[in-house]
């Protein structure tokens, strides 16, 4: 089966003590675990293709009621640091999706490109778990993929979030694995930087 491996939102913003949500209070320990474990599984996952999917925010892309949606919310990932890599899978993904809301097929053209590329299976994997991750799972089982998310290579800034959108995904969204469970053996030494 075609897969696909998505990286969502691991960006400094996200998951860095200097990032945005760490400076708006959240405990980034599980986002950066998370990280550490994509950055395993991407390499990994080297014969799959691996989308790096980041979120920008920009005046031109945030409307009122978008900005109002939390505190700070008009500050994450509006700056070049913020919206960077937090790891260094962004350097081999095969492709880039930039998106501006959470979920990663709204207003994007990720569908397209897996329609090409001719994929079943999408493999989700960043943060948040409950948000992002979650959105974009969701969306994706809705259009008739074979969705499956990674609780360990996912991350929340709560363990009542993670659990509530893995149960949520389990149940009615595809399936939830943990690394271990997906047999990969496969290094990054065939993918070029892009």
């Amino acid at each position: 089966m075609k897969t696909v491996l998505i990286l969502i939102d691991l960006q400094h913003d996200f998951c860095s003590e200097d990032g945005v949500m760490a400076q708006l209070g959240h405990d980034v320990r599980a986002v950066q675990t998370a990280a550490a474990n994509a950055d395993i599984l991407a390499a990994a996952a080297a014969d799959w293709m691996t989308i790096w999917v980041e979120t920008h925010h920009q005046p031109e892309t945030t409307p009122a009621v978008w900005a109002g949606r939390s505190k700070g919310a008009s500050a994450i990932c509006s700056t070049k640091h913020g919206q960077a890599a937090y790891i260094d899978a962004a350097k081999y993904a095969d492709a880039v999706v930039i998106k501006n809301r959470y979920n990663a097929f709204l207003h994007t053209n990720l569908e397209l490109m897996l329609r090409t590329a001719g994929i079943e299976r999408v493999v989700f994997c960043g943060c948040t778990t409950n948000v992002c991750v979650e959105s974009s799972a969701r969306h994706a089982f809705m259009l008739d993929f074979e969705t499956v998310t990674i609780a360990d290579a996912s991350g929340a800034y709560s363990t009542e979030e993670h659990d509530a959108a893995l149960h949520n995904l389990s149940s009615y969204f595809g399936s939830v694995l943990h690394m271990s469970e997906l047999n990969l053996h496969a290094t990054a030494e065939g993918k070029e930087e892009r």
